[in-house]
């Protein structure tokens, strides 16, 4: 086998000068002998390569592929060859990375030129059927040759990046200027001047189809290729991509990525019971968006609908969208993200949704994230579920995740595909628990929708508390310090619109020597009152347990609590409403009292917009020590704590004691948090 090697690499080393001939020999001194000896090559015997040989060859060529002489003697004395053999094995070795290196660049150069091709027939395609930017009907293609329809289409370009231009040049400088521009030569046709006003070509839209049909493309070709360009996510399940086999593939989608800016991206697989129809009607609504992915988007809208499909159906929707995507922790900040959502049939039976960043500021903010292609793959399958593919791409700045969180977010599990996943299992499980007859059957499907409902609002409440999302202004009273919480303030308005006071939002994230999961088990058997500062003498006795999974077992579900302490009349009874989520991403334990008449429209499923809630609670994820990567493995455990302070009108009237009292609690449910993870040590 050596011999045909050493014959391979004989026909496939180039031509050398005579300067470079000493250190390409042609034939080994073993050959030579073997040759002089009359053996045919056939009848040639050498011994194999071991791996232990070749892996430290290959160690030796990432460092140095061109070895000197004495380098070649030191190698051939430490592994027990020739040192023609390793001259030998050097020369094969280089020759087969030029190959190699050959081979890529023709595939990079076919993809290039196949995305040249989509391109070319996406602007055909736009060109064929342009719409009027008025009325959104087709438009009539005034007379012309192409060429002069493609200077119309460049002229509005360039006005809109002018335009542009001007807009951002007047927001830094303060310099007001003209939205009109007159261009040179406007006038010197005034056939094409009419032209223009006649045929008024929705540029942005056609612009976002473009961009939208490209990351499509990137998004169906991540989703079917594998290995080598995904690896299995060994943090937070699922699979990681390749980022080095990935830039050879794929041009970059968003331009050059900014300074400072890291790459995530997550790839998750999973077979959901909901049809394609429906996920593609939640995705393309904001609304119902958000509701299934609840916790994770702290907002979104839908800016502008360009295209609302063909056929009476979804095959080619086209919506502008901003969303703020969250991890419940003020360590780690809110993606706020402006990206168009295209929608796509690609077979029968199969659907792709893509998001695509579209720039890279929002409003006069600078973002810190651009999402690059990202979205799901949709197959229905016979009995009406659905498999889907997840795909999650982001750049991000990581100097802007405290250090504690930075290797949980890289690796994907904090905004991943498998979080996404996650949520959207649960979501389907909770619609399922609401609907079925035997599951906690003696409770009215109005009531468990009533219940569902009011602990979603509880839910969307303290996330919003923590990452100060959902268009809440916050002002800060104190910020984030190690042995200190962040306290925002706002004001209270209660379901009637009737002012209240103020509402302090404490929140502290501090790691622990313990499983996320296991910590969330142990925070849900343990006594109460060693970490529940505030509701533990209430919290007591399950009135009302609504899970939200499978079976009774899940430790998805939704809880009314009542205390033993007995009251003189219904209305002094206060309880506690209680939600617990867990994942492999995460675990979540959010709770807030509510009164008797609480508990009654409840019951009798009525409407819960208007009923006050203060929620309070923990998130819980995969920690990696103190100082962040690299650490000992544990959990990251952030505490939030919402109070109200009805003699407090203005935040800038929260008095030293007040803040004092607040870090007292934080401090005490982080106490408690420890002192359960150490009995649990002993």
């Amino acid at each position: 086998m050596e011999g045909n090697g050493n014959q391979r690499a004989r026909e496939e080393v180039p031509a050398t000068t005579y300067n470079e001939k000493e250190n390409c020999e042609v034939m080994s001194s073993d050959e030579e002998e073997i040759n002089r000896g009359g053996s045919s090559s056939s009848s040639r015997q050498y011994s194999r390569y071991t791996q232990e040989q070749v892996e430290e060859l290959e160690k030796f060529f990432e460092k140095n592929p061109h070895p000197t002489e004495k380098e070649r003697t030191e190698i051939a004395n430490k592994l027990n060859i020739t040192i023609n053999k390793v001259k030998f094995w050097f020369q094969n070795r280089r020759t087969q990375l030029k190959s190699q290196k050959e081979r890529n660049e023709n595939v990079m150069l076919k993809q290039e030129n196949e995305q040249l091709r989509l391109e070319n027939l996406a602007m055909a395609e736009v060109l064929k059927n342009p719409l009027c930017n008025k009325c959104g009907a087709q438009a009539t293609l005034p007379d012309g040759s192409i060429h002069q329809h493609k200077v119309v289409i460049e002229n509005a370009r360039l006005k809109e990046e002018l335009a542009n231009f001007a807009s951002q040049v007047s927001q830094m400088f303060g310099i007001p200027l003209p939205n009109k521009v007159t261009i040179p030569g406007d006038n010197l046709n005034p056939i094409m001047s009419r032209s223009l006003m006649d045929y008024d070509i929705p540029i942005q839209r056609n612009g976002y189809l473009v961009q939208a049909s490209r990351a499509m493309e990137e998004l169906l070709k991540l989703g079917n290729v594998n290995a080598p360009l995904w690896n299995r996510n060994m943090e937070g399940g699922g699979e990681t991509l390749n980022f080095v086999e990935y830039e050879r593939a794929f041009p970059p989608c968003l331009g050059t990525k900014p300074p400072g800016f890291v790459s995530e991206a997550t790839r998750a697989r999973s077979v959901v019971p909901m049809t394609s129809a429906t996920l593609l009607e939640a995705l393309l609504n904001a609304d119902q968006w958000r509701e299934m992915f609840m916790g994770m988007i702290g907002s979104c809208t839908t800016m502008e609908v360009l295209s609302n499909g063909t056929g009476g159906s979804k095959n080619g929707a086209l919506q502008l969208m901003k969303a703020e995507i969250q991890f419940i922790s003020p360590l780690v900040p809110v993606r706020v993200l402006k990206f168009i959502r295209f929608a796509k049939q690609q077979a029968q039976g199969q659907w792709i949704v893509v998001d695509l960043s579209i720039y890279s500021g929002i409003e006069g903010h600078m973002t810190m994230t651009r999402r690059c292609p990202s979205g799901c793959i949709l197959h229905d399958m016979p009995n009406g579920f659905t498999m889907v593919t997840w795909i999650e791409h982001t750049e991000y700045d990581e100097q802007s995740v405290s250090h504690q969180y930075r290797q949980l977010i890289n690796s994907g599990v904090g905004f991943g595909a498998q979080r996404w996943i996650s949520a959207l299992l649960r979501h389907c499980e909770s619609i399922a628990a609401i609907m079925s007859p035997t599951l906690n059957h003696h409770l009215l499907q109005d009531t468990k929708r009533s219940l569902r409902g009011l602990a979603q609002r509880m839910m969307s409440i303290f996330c919003g508390g923590v990452c100060l999302t959902d268009g809440q202004q916050w002002d800060l009273v104190a910020d984030h310090a190690p042995s200190r919480p962040r306290i925002m303030a706002h004001n209270y308005i209660s379901g009637f619109g009737e002012p209240m006071g103020i509402v302090t939002s404490a929140t502290y994230s501090v790691w622990t020597p313990t499983n996320h999961q296991h910590l969330f088990d142990m925070l849900k058997t343990k006594d109460r009152c060693i970490w529940d500062v505030i509701c533990h003498r209430i919290a007591v006795r399950n009135m009302i347990n609504l899970p939200l999974g499978q079976d009774e077992t899940s430790p998805n579900c939704i809880s009314i609590l009542y205390s033993n302490i007995e009251r003189t009349t219904e209305d002094d009874h206060v309880m506690v409403l209680q939600e617990t989520i867990s994942d492999m991403t995460g675990s979540l334990i959010v709770y807030a009292t509510i009164d008797f008449p609480t508990v009654s429209v409840v019951m009798n499923g009525e409407d819960i917009s208007s009923v006050a809630l203060l929620p309070s609670g923990l998130c819980i994820v995969p920690g990696y020590g103190e100082d962040g990567a690299g650490g000992e493995r544990g959990s990251m455990v952030t505490v939030g704590l919402q109070l109200l302070h009805p003699d407090i009108t203005t935040s800038n009237m929260i008095t030293m004691e007040t803040i004092i009292m607040i870090n007292d609690l934080v401090a005490r449910t982080v106490q408690g948090i420890k002192e359960i993870v150490r009995s649990t040590q002993q």
